[in-house]
């Protein structure tokens, strides 16, 4: 009888073992794990182990395992804890949630899919270890308690969200990047980071138990604001790496309703900062930089560690500049710069590296600067402190590198040509100078007696003379306060005793042209590496009837340009010389201010060169032709052919530089 009895006991617990067992299915073929499983075991699996790859039928049929349909209603799935270490996702199949009126379907091979687990009520999930992208509330409305993630993840909006059991999230060494409200109403109170590339705005958003929040590592950029959002019982943040820069794209606000924040603390390094007023943190002490901070946006507050002292490079700014370079040339090399760095800056410390004999560093610092946008082959080529690097194949490869964009005349001669363009653009008009606000300009200024009494040129000329006397030229000054006209600008500049960027100087210009009877546009000219380097040159372009053509007036240089006739050119016909290497001419008496005296080796075939790759015009030439909101009439622009840049685009040079009606 006992032994009976014990036969019994046996078998109920090998049923109990068998049954506590995982189910293990590997998936050979996408879109057989039904036929896999089979529908005995669809509902009563409570573990599973899976491999292989799955495709849309094979989730929509995991979803229902694991309680939870195609329209997110639930079902009688027990499966509660699932191992997908060795599992990777396959396009095809048919949808397997539906989300607000969309049917899901798979993304990439390492993609944990959109709104995957949403609404099942799963505990335990082992993470594929190939996953690099957990993407749109993946996880979310689960029961999770605990997560670890795979490294170099990038975790997408919401991942987590209303996962209201989940109380730890294991980041990894790496994370790529975190996305906004991932933790949304969880049960987390604390969050470890380690090296970030990126951290959006609204990350930790609406977290009703975070406490503190450490980055023990790298952030390369905190790309939006409002990180940190609506935490009751957020407390303290800590960054303890470098961070190389916060809230350049999403603007300054970095906290917002963290009623008993105290602190937060950048123990190390900062290369840029913006994080503006703290809102609604009643109990918040300030930002602690216990590290350097080079620079900062918006962020008076904030004490910056001086560039130089006493005239010379100061020897902490270095230091500073050091600790960052390891995590900058990371950036470089794994996704190029996503953020403005300077690069003269990267240059300068090139420089100093080299000349106290550091070739290594010297050449990680030209590599930064080449990256960023360094576009002064000359210099670069010719410069002294450089020439100790000169027999290095890494430094000629950073020289070809630069010589890409900066040797600016090979640039213009490799350009695509102009071509005639079949689409009809409507023509350059010039207001007449019988226009009552012209008329006010005329008087104002008195302009017949400025311009003179000789020929069309010298009065040209003469116009240019009187306003780049007037007014100085100062390319870092502030916007105007003004009505963009001529006499609100320049009585804007007498009051303040200020000068004004070429632009305004160009658009200054462009209305004493006209009231003077002479057509006249503003012109600006553009780089080719225009996304990177903004720094471009707005001249003016005035019709002389006596040559009848176009020629170039340059008022915050007073300079024009010829050939070796003496023939005055306009920027088209510059242009193309420069692309044919043609003599050019410069006027002696061009300059800057009056303090720096203008050459035609500096000012057309370096400067001007690098700006005359394109174009830009407004098709009506008039008084206050842009306001404080832009351009009151359609911008024109002459491109290349083949080259896009928005719309009001032609390659059609001869509808461009056409003579005025």
């Amino acid at each position: 009888m006992k032994k009976f009895f014990g036969i019994i006991v046996l078998v109920l617990l090998s049923g109990m073992v068998a049954e506590a067992r995982p189910l293990k299915v590997r998936v050979k073929k996408p879109g057989s794990l039904a036929a896999l499983v089979g529908e005995k075991k669809k509902y009563t699996t409570r573990e599973m182990v899976l491999e292989g790859a799955l495709n849309g039928d094979d989730l929509r049929f995991l979803r229902e395992m694991a309680g939870s349909d195609i329209n997110q209603q639930s079902t009688p799935g027990q499966l509660r804890t699932i191992d997908l270490r060795k599992v990777t996702f396959a396009q095809g199949g048919g949808a397997y949630v539906d989300k607000e009126g969309l049917h899901r379907v798979t993304g990439g091979a390492h993609t944990l899919p959109q709104f995957l687990f949403r609404n099942c009520p799963v505990v335990h999930i082992d993470l594929p270890v190939r996953l690099d992208t957990i993407a749109t509330g993946a996880l979310e409305h689960t029961k999770l308690r605990r997560i670890v993630l795979p490294d170099s993840v990038f975790v997408m909006s919401y991942a987590f969200a209303g996962s209201t059991e989940l109380e730890e999230v294991v980041f990894p060494q790496h994370v790529r990047g975190l996305s906004h409200e991932i933790l949304e109403r969880t049960a987390v109170r604390r969050v470890v980071l380690h090296d970030v590339d990126d951290i959006y705005s609204w990350v930790f958003a609406y977290m009703p138990a975070l406490e503190t929040v450490e980055v023990n590592g790298y952030v390369k950029e905190m790309s939006g604001g409002q990180t940190f959002v609506s935490c009751p019982r957020l407390k303290s943040v800590d960054f303890r790496g470098v961070v190389l820069q916060t809230g350049y794209r999403g603007g300054p606000r970095m906290l917002v309703d963290c009623p008993v924040l105290e602190r937060v603390t950048f123990h190390d390094v900062v290369y840029q900062i913006c994080v503006g007023e703290a809102e609604q943190c009643p109990a918040f002490r300030g930002f602690e930089m216990k590290g350097a901070v080079l620079n900062s946006v918006g962020s008076s507050s904030i004490r910056l560690l001086d560039a130089t002292v006493g005239g010379r490079t100061n020897l902490a700014y270095r230091v500073a500049l050091e600790r960052i370079l390891p995590v900058l040339r990371q950036q470089i090399h794994e996704e190029g710069l996503t953020f403005p760095f300077p690069y003269y800056e990267s240059y300068g410390e090139a420089c100093r590296q080299a000349l106290e004999g550091h070739r290594e560093r010297a050449l990680e610092w030209l590599e930064v600067a080449a990256t960023a946008g360094w576009y002064e082959y000359s210099d670069m080529r010719d410069n002294k402190d450089l020439e100790g690097l000169h027999g290095d194949a890494r430094f000629q490869a950073l020289l070809e590198q630069v010589r890409k964009n900066g040797d600016f005349r090979l640039i213009l001669e490799k350009s695509a040509p102009y071509a005639a363009n079949a689409q009809e653009w409507p023509a350059f008009t010039y207001q007449e100078p019988t226009d009552s606000n012209l008329v006010r300009v005329r008087e104002y200024f008195n302009l017949d007696s400025i311009a003179g009494s000789g020929d069309d040129i010298s009065r040209m000329k003469n116009i240019m003379y009187w306003l780049h006397d007037a007014i100085p030229h100062n390319g870092s000054s502030s916007w105007p306060d003004c009505d963009f006209n001529a006499i609100d600008l320049y009585e804007l500049c007498r009051r303040e005793g200020r000068g004004l960027n070429c632009r305004f100087l160009a658009m200054v210009l462009n209305e004493l042209y006209l009231a003077a009877g002479i057509p006249s546009r503003f012109l600006a000219c553009m780089p080719k590496n225009h996304r990177v380097d903004t720094e471009c040159h707005v001249i003016n372009m005035a019709w002389s009837r006596s040559l009848n053509k176009w020629v170039w007036m340059d008022p915050s240089f007073a300079a024009f340009v010829s050939d070796e006739n003496g023939l005055l050119l306009h920027p088209g016909e510059v242009r193309e010389r420069l692309r044919r290497n043609l003599p050019l001419v410069l006027n002696e008496n061009a300059n800057w201010n009056h303090e720096t005296k203008q050459t035609v080796d500096y000012y057309v075939k370096e400067y001007m060169a690098k700006n005359l790759y394109w174009f830009q015009a407004h098709l009506r030439s008039e008084y206050q032709s842009e306001g404080k909101r832009g351009a009151n009439s359609r911008m024109i622009k002459l491109l290349p052919k083949g080259m896009e840049w928005g719309d009001g685009t032609t390659s059609d040079d001869a509808y461009f530089w056409q003579a005025p009606l």
